[in-house]
């Protein structure tokens, strides 16, 4: 059976969690988007039949305003011909002949009759330009509510299309991201069944697959420093399927792997190619050497941090923490005396090193100002790769104290330097041999 490779399963399982994640996202904006839109729709809804309630009113009101004018035209019609028969009857009176004393008719009730026509006239006259003038503003009125009743049914179209729009929209694109999803889903099934059948013909990929997945709380028990030294002791086999897991899952470190295949694959000659593979145990070996502490580790707490900053001193310098692990699910044990043991809950801090031994010698001080950075952690350490047992007695034991003394001991669990070397430079030369 071919090599399956356990880091493209957790990509796609990747992309599966991330897809679904897109489509309740989705699903969450197109909900919320309709109900926005469902509720402008409501509100012009709502308008439209409050202008044509106002536009009933106003129709109503300018009958009424007709009937008026039409009433205040007929009283003052009736006040003129009333002003016409008094003026008539006053007429008559002045014509009468004088009385047998020769006095002329006094006709005084006759004028009187005539003075309140007027008066009449006038009040009628002044009633009918009030009510036309009135009867114009419900004219006016009506015709302002009418098209107050025509906007709102445009606008009315308009939410409606938009409620239309937005439930098209996205159905479709819903629609198309969950068939995403269920083809990411079908791959994942069908690659996670390929890794199973993988893993149960190949003992050493099953047991790596299980190193990748382990989980310290379902025990409950202390993790001991046995468990942690087994947790970075690798085998040959094993450090090759990290290192494909790492080119899989770490875009940065198969960046750095493709240059340096790309670096050997061009060299010419052995001095060329001592070259490569000199850069290769500098610079890719101590990040392989980080990443194998990470993930050996990192299943402890439920929090990973790296390269964290802390201010060392009053001069504003400050420390880079290799590794911070927080929220530890379970208790962890480094080893013995002050600063090797962390609780449930507490924090783990390392400054990682991997190399030869008079390399680590060498980097004392460093270690030493690194140490700073650990303070805030309930255990910290320094942990090193096996060379450091390679190193003279006298040395090691200064070593050891120096960095106990600044809190933060030496524990020597990675791996030799050699293997890590020889673990990069034959995947660098894969290409190569194949």
């Amino acid at each position: 059976m071919a090599q399956v490779s356990i880091g493209q399963v957790e990509n796609l399982e990747d992309l599966a969690r991330g897809l679904e994640s897109v489509r309740e996202a989705l699903e969450s904006a197109c909900r919320a988007q309709a109900a926005s839109a469902e509720g402008k729709c409501e509100e012009v809804r709502g308008e439209t039949k409050k202008s044509e309630g106002m536009l009933e009113s106003a129709c109503q009101a300018e009958q009424e305003a007709h009937n008026a004018v039409e009433e205040a035209q007929q009283n003052l019609k009736s006040a003129k011909d009333a002003l016409s028969s008094a003026k008539s009857e006053l007429s008559s009176c002045k014509e009468q002949p004088r009385d047998k004393d020769g006095n002329k008719p006094s006709c005084s009730s006759e004028r009187d009759a005539v003075e309140g026509a007027k008066g009449a006239v006038e009040g009628a006259q002044d009633a009918a330009v009030k009510t036309q003038t009135a009867c114009e503003k419900a004219i006016e009125n009506h015709h302002q509510m009418g098209q107050r009743v025509e906007f709102a049914k445009q606008a009315l179209a308009m939410a409606e299309q938009v409620v239309e729009q937005v439930q098209t929209e996205c159905g479709g694109r819903l629609a198309a991201v969950s068939q995403s999803v269920y083809v990411a889903t079908r791959r994942l099934s069908a690659a996670q069944q390929a890794l199973n059948a993988y893993l149960t013909t190949n003992p050493p990929a099953a047991q790596f697959h299980s190193w990748l997945h382990w989980n310290p709380a379902q025990h409950g028990a202390p993790v001991t420093p046995d468990t942690l030294r087994d947790r970075m002791n690798l085998s040959t086999e094993q450090l090759r399927l990290f290192q494909d897991y790492l080119y899989d899952r770490n875009p940065n470190y198969r960046n750095l792997i493709d240059k340096h295949r790309d670096q050997w694959a061009t060299a010419k000659g052995d001095v060329e190619r001592n070259m490569v593979s000199r850069k290769t145990t500098i610079g890719m070996a101590g990040d392989f050497g980080e990443q194998l502490a990470r993930h050996a580790l990192a299943p402890l707490g439920g929090k990973i941090e790296t390269q964290r900053r802390t201010v060392v001193g009053d001069g504003g310098k400050y420390t880079k923490t290799d590794l911070l692990i927080t929220s530890l699910r379970v208790p962890v044990i480094f080893g013995r005396g002050t600063n090797m043991w962390a609780p449930v809950g507490g924090a783990l801090a390392c400054e990682l090193k991997c190399g030869k031994p008079d390399y680590l010698y060498k980097e004392k001080d460093h270690m030493v100002f690194q140490a700073a950075g650990h303070k805030q952690a309930d255990a910290r350490c320094t942990l090193v790769s096996r060379d450091i047992h390679d190193l003279p007695p006298e040395k090691e034991k200064d070593l050891r104290d120096t960095l106990r003394e600044a809190g933060s001991p030496i524990v020597g669990m990675l791996p030799y330097k050699n293997e890590i070397d020889q673990s990069c430079l034959e995947f660098i030369r894969q290409d190569a041999k194949e």
